[in-house]
């Protein structure tokens, strides 16, 4: 039985999506500048040694870890690995970091309005050969002889609380599941993207609860995630390590 998912965990994502804003690319040098430079900067130098960018991109790499973080006129992203530099033990002062230089940082200083989306992955890796195996038997079973690899995507869709409280707001939540067994590895790969949509969409920034978003992401990872995993491990004779 896995107990605690986040002992799998090698990798997060979040994204914050809004109405495509062309004007926004005149101030994507004072942004990065802004997340780069600004006093106590987080997302630093130090994590992101290069900039990439074009006329509709900028982008903030560092190719050793792989970690980068981009902005479009329609798309704020942060892609994390976990490895020597980011930890598990990092991700609640990433989470806080976020939420205090992007969300109340950059989206309110720069006026990004009309969100329409937020959403944060979690990305899993279980070295379990007996969880690969009944992932395979369980979902293509004997009806094909000899497949061994798999990519598997589908998703969830439920109301947000306040959505059926209030009158014309829709907004909900949306998880996906994505899950990728390769045929000459005995590892399996998850990852759980969950999505806030809202409708309509926020005028700004400030209506953005993002640390309530990220709580109700970690109580479904914690509870529903993990029980539908030890759905398949209960099959299996699979411990954790």
């Amino acid at each position: 039985m896995i107990t605690d998912v986040k002992n799998y965990l090698v990798g997060i994502a979040v994204g914050i999506r809004f109405r495509a804003n062309f004007k926004l690319e005149d101030k994507f040098g004072s942004i990065v500048d802004e997340i780069l430079y600004s006093h106590d900067s987080f997302f630093n130098p130090v994590l992101f040694p290069e900039v990439l960018s074009n006329p509709v991109e900028k982008k903030l790499i560092n190719q050793t870890t792989g970690n980068h973080f981009s902005i479009n006129a329609s798309n704020i992203i942060l892609e994390l690995n976990i490895g020597e530099d980011i930890n598990i033990a990092d991700i609640h002062e990433i989470n806080r970091r976020f939420h205090d230089d992007i969300v109340k940082g950059i989206l309110e200083k720069f006026e990004i309005s009309q969100i329409n989306r937020i959403g944060y992955i979690k990305k899993y890796l279980f070295n379990i050969e007996q969880l690969s195996d009944v992932f395979v038997n369980k979902t293509i079973g004997n009806t094909l002889e000899g497949v061994n690899d798999i990519n598997l995507r589908f998703s969830k869709k439920f109301p947000v609380m306040k959505s059926m409280a209030k009158q014309d707001i829709n907004d909900y939540h949306n998880v996906i599941y994505n899950i990728i067994k390769k045929a000459d590895k005995k590892e399996i790969f998850f990852s759980i993207d969950y999505q806030n949509y809202f409708s309509p969409p926020l005028n700004t920034a400030i209506q953005l609860k993002y640390m309530e978003f990220i709580n109700d992401m970690e109580k479904y990872n914690a509870l529903n995630y993990t029980q539908w995993l030890n759905a398949y491990c209960s099959e299996t004779d699979a411990q954790e390590k």
